[in-house]
């Protein structure tokens, strides 16, 4: 089985529904992790944000698709 890794941590659960749609649509497999209890007593750093995981083996594909957007 491949590793499932934390790709990316957010403090915004909006922009991290929006990372993962693109990710998703380029054929990524990911999921969000704490995106509720984010909500419930606000995304800081003490609990660490909502964080979006993805396997290991993607996560160079999906730093070069994040990249290519920002560009």
């Amino acid at each position: 089985m491949d590793k499932i890794v934390v790709f990316q941590t957010f403090y915004n659960p909006i922009e991290a529904n929006i990372v993962k749609s693109r990710l998703m649509d380029a054929g990524i497999q990911c999921f969000l992790s704490d995106e509720n209890i984010g909500g419930q007593l606000g995304y800081n750093q003490a609990i660490g944000g909502v964080r979006l995981h993805l396997f290991e083996k993607d996560a160079e594909t999906a730093r070069n698709l994040l990249s290519e957007k920002e560009e």
